[in-house]
């Protein structure tokens, strides 16, 4: 009987016995396997063991030809993401079955006749996959195979993904325990990872070791009674066991006037006692303790010792490091710790592990290590092979990590946290954590992983990673990395994210939203989504139109494998730089009234205040004034007051902080003003004077190079959104976008803008921004995209370089 094929399915797999037969077929050639560039001239592992059949093993070559195979490898045909067909034939009346340790595979053979037939995959899991073929229960044939990704090299990336993953626990671990290990009872725990004892290991050896040599040079000794039996007239301390020792042997009492004994009118006194002798010993409790927390120590090393050995030889770094403290903790058992007696009973901990100096640093080591052993068990729990979701964790701890190096420090750290039985990742777990960071500026900003947006107005959404930035305390400007370990390869063979994937970067969006005002409704709260996918070339993707979508929409995708992360660095490190009006900007806009309403609609009078006794009498008694001669008319429109506060009469409370609402304005004389004393030659002035309903607090605008005309306008939006005073003067977005070019271009020289009325100044370049597509640099129009470069070259030219 022949196997049943889909179309396109070939042999890969052929396996014959007196007994039966077993095909494995599917597609002969991957795709995605084929064009990532990736896992070039790899065998894959085949090992086939009986001892029950001779066996004939065939294995498909690259043309689908089947041929015998007698080794131990074959051309890679199982891949994670593939769907295959097993069919064996049956050439007995016994029961053969076939046995895998995967349910969801094991459930896919079903039995027709007196064969098996099925169809599965693999669903992720990748490495050695073994299948067990019994005959009436017994086993008597197994095969195990290799089973590749196809969106990463298997050799380079999915190993260093392991790698930075482990290094990034042990680093996060140690990180924690530093900042906020309690004292716990003992327990020992038996499935342990390695990389966390080792790592933790080396970093506290030094002083475990010190508070060792602090405990031999000054032990805790404790006091023994000996009692010996003694002529009377030597002891120096009779014991109270004498009254039973002479009870028993009253053949030591001797006849005596003087006896204090007396047996039937007759008086004794005892030629020998009991004598109680008090010595020092170290042999006690405590150290019994210590002797018993470094052979754990020890048992630990060499299993892991040993592991390391087996599997990469002595040359190995951590081979070599643990030798070295085996031999270290060894000299103390052997030397001081040699006299000293194993534990009896029960561990529990005394005083003196809380109060003793060397013993409480060795227990407070000792549990930092136990407590390393016990972290990430249900990271491990789901094995290293369930690649999609290594994937995630790897992709969320490299932008904690990308954080870290481009200036945000850990402040508070949500991966981890402590459980009755020690550390866990919560990471494994699927539910919501958060790490807080701060950078010297004081801008603040949460990494989450697992974020549940629920009470939305639409569905409850969660996204992998969302990062939340606050520069603006009362703004939350939120962006969404997704990973996904998943990529398209489309006809003309380029690689990219699927589809269906950025379309949930729109919904996101779309649907994570906060309620404002009855008149507003809804406000988007996220500002960009991308989608982070198992790609090495980042050049070639900087060509895709996923990647350069994130500048016009600021939605898209990023390539994601270790080496290859220097694109989302950038762009973190972008929008980590942005005001929240910058960011703003690339939200869709809707209709020409809400962009009046940001650009055009200006309501908003920015006034200059004199010093902080004037600014104290405004805030006071709600008012504003200024001589009519440099303000004769209010502006059409005008509804609030602004006050700025220059940089050379309040330092470092300069900026906009306060604004109010207009109440009434009206006309008087200086010297009817009774709030604020009037100067000498004023009393006759005429001031006008506004009357506010209140003074509200802002978020400071800060200073720039310049500060701002007597009398200035912008709109409430700009007001309420803008960071710096520059951005109250923007238009347009096509200003904002200029101006971000003209941010970047500052920074790499320091050079300072200056905004004036209808252009900006840079250096001695003059930049006018003349419509949505151009700008004018000094005499020449440019494109808004161009505008970096040709800025770039006006400086090149001049041998000015930036």
């Amino acid at each position: 009987m022949m196997v049943l094929r889909p179309t396109g399915f070939k042999t890969l797999l052929y396996i014959e016995t007196a007994d039966f037969k077993l095909y494995i077929t599917g597609s002969l050639n991957n795709k995605k396997f084929k064009y990532i560039n990736a896992n070039l001239n790899l065998g894959a592992y085949l090992y086939v063991d009986s001892d029950e059949y001779d066996v004939h093993i065939k294995t498909s070559n690259d043309n689908g030809d089947l041929f015998a195979n007698k080794g131990l490898e074959m051309r890679p045909s199982f891949f994670e993401d593939g769907v295959y067909q097993i069919f064996l034939e049956n050439y007995t009346n016994q029961i053969i079955e076939i046995y895998h340790s995967d349910k969801q595979i094991r459930e896919s053979i079903t039995v027709i006749g007196n064969n098996l037939i099925g169809s599965f995959s693999f669903n992720g899991d990748i490495g050695h996959s073994c299948f067990k073929i019994k005959k009436n229960n017994r086993e008597v044939l197994t095969f195990t195979i290799e089973v590749f990704p196809t969106k990463m090299d298997y050799m380079k990336d999915y190993k260093e993904i392991l790698n930075e993953v482990n290094e990034e626990i042990a680093s996060l671990v140690f990180d924690f325990l530093g900042k906020t290990f309690q004292t716990a009872n003992l327990k020992e725990v038996f499935n342990q990872t390695g990389v966390e004892f080792t790592e933790i290991l080396r970093n506290i050896y030094e002083q475990l070791d010190k508070a060792i040599k602090r405990i031999v040079d000054h032990p805790k000794h404790g006091v023994l009674n000996k009692e010996e039996i003694k002529n009377v007239d030597v002891a120096k301390k009779v014991s109270r066991s004498s009254i039973n020792y002479i009870r028993k042997h009253s053949n030591n009492l001797i006849s005596s006037n003087k006896g204090i004994i007396e047996i039937r009118g007759e008086k004794y006194v005892p030629s020998k006692v009991v004598e109680i002798k008090n010595t020092t010993t170290l042999d006690i409790y405590e150290n019994q303790y210590v002797k018993f927390m470094l052979k754990s120590i020890l048992v630990r090393i060499r299993l892991i010792k040993g592991n390391i050995l087996n599997t990469y030889g002595e040359e190995n770094e951590y081979f070599k490091i643990l030798v070295l403290f085996e031999n270290r903790t060894l000299r103390h058992l052997k030397c001081f710790f040699k006299d000293i007696s194993d534990i009896p009973g029960r561990k529990s901990m005394s005083l003196v592990f809380k109060m003793s100096s060397g013993y409480k640093e060795v227990y407070y080591y000792y549990m930092m290590l136990k407590k390393g052993l016990d972290i990430s068990e249900d990271l491990y729990e789901m094995t290293p092979k369930k690649l999609w979701k290594l994937y995630e964790i790897w992709c969320y701890m490299k932008l904690h990590r990308i954080l870290n190096e481009i200036g945000f420090a850990t402040i508070k750290n949500g991966i981890i946290e402590t459980k009755d039985n020690g550390i866990t990742l919560s990471l494994a777990q699927n539910k919501e954590a958060k790490t807080t960071y701060k950078n010297k500026n004081g801008s603040s900003v949460d990494l989450w992983y697992n974020k549940v947006y629920s009470n939305l107005p639409t569905a409850t959404q969660r996204p992998d990673t969302v990062l939340c930035l606050r520069n603006n305390q009362d703004k939350c400007r939120v962006y969404i990395f997704d990973a996904k370990y998943r990529l398209s390869i489309d006809d003309k063979n380029i690689v990219g994210p699927m589809e269906e994937d950025i379309n949930v970067m729109h919904r996101y969006r779309d649907a994570i939203v906060s309620e404002m005002d009855e008149s507003m409704q809804f406000k988007y709260n996220t500002f960009g989504a991308y989608v982070m996918f198992p790609y090495s070339d980042e050049k070639e993707f900087k060509k895709h139109k996923f990647y350069k979508s994130i500048e016009k929409v600021n939605i898209g995708a990023f390539p994601m494998l270790p080496g290859s992360t220097s694109l989302i660095k950038e762009h973190i490190y972008k929008i980590l730089n942005e005001s929240y009006i910058e960011s703003k900007s690339k939200l869709p806009t809707y209709d020409d009234e809400d962009y009046y309403y940001k650009f055009k609609n200006t309501n908003v009078m920015v006034v200059n205040v004199s010093d902080m006794e004037h600014l104290e009498a405004y805030k006071k008694y709600k008012f504003y004034h200024i001589p009519a001669k440099r303000l004769n008319n209010v502006r059409l429109g005008v509804e609030y007051i602004a006050f700025y506060q220059s940089k050379n009469n309040f330092r470092n409370f300069a900026g906009i902080r306060y604004y109010g609402r207009i109440k009434e304005i009206k006309r008087y004389k200086r010297n009817e003003c009774t709030e604020i004393p009037s100067g000498r030659g004023e009393n006759e002035d005429i001031y006008l004077r506004f009357e506010l309903e209140e003074i509200l607090s802002l978020n400071p605008i800060a200073p720039v190079e310049y500060g701002v005309e007597l009398i200035n306008y912008t709109t409430m939006y700009l007001l309420k959104n803008a960071e710096t005073v520059h951005e109250l003067s923007f238009k347009s977005k096509s200003e904002i976008e200029v101006y971000k070019v003209l941010k970047k271009l500052s920074k790499l020289r320091g050079m300072s803008i200056v905004r004036f009325k209808d252009y900006f100044m840079i250096g001695n370049v003059k930049v006018t921004v003349l419509n949505s597509k151009e700008a004018r640099v000094n005499d020449d129009i440019v494109e808004i995209g161009s505008l970096y470069e040709k800025i770039k070259r006006i400086y090149l030219d001049a041998k000015n370089y930036i």
